[in-house]
């Protein structure tokens, strides 16, 4: 019996060290990527102009933040197909 509560512990395990993965990856993303899109476009793009680069940087973290929201979704919708498919068979299972 206790197998048989091991594996599930050892799915959740591993999916929030995914989660947590995803979320680093994204965090430290929306940390540089903004900062290095700014200083990149002031001083090779806009020739200067802070505003501009400014503006780069804000559609930057939009972008990063948006496909958070996109992995995100797309993700629970997989764990939701699943949880549908693993319901399907276990009534299969009681039939």
């Amino acid at each position: 019996m206790s197998d048989q509560v091991a594996v599930p512990k050892a799915s959740e395990q591993a999916a929030s060290r995914a989660a947590l993965m995803k979320l680093l990856f994204f965090a430290a993303t929306l940390a540089i990527l903004p900062i290095s899109s700014y200083f990149f476009t002031e001083k090779y793009i806009w020739s200067g102009n802070s505003n501009y680069a400014a503006i780069t940087a804000i559609c930057a973290a939009n972008i990063v933040l948006v496909a958070y929201i996109v992995v995100s979704v797309v993700e629970d919708k997989q764990s939701f197909k699943e949880v549908e498919e693993k319901k399907l068979s276990e009534t299969k299972k009681e039939r």
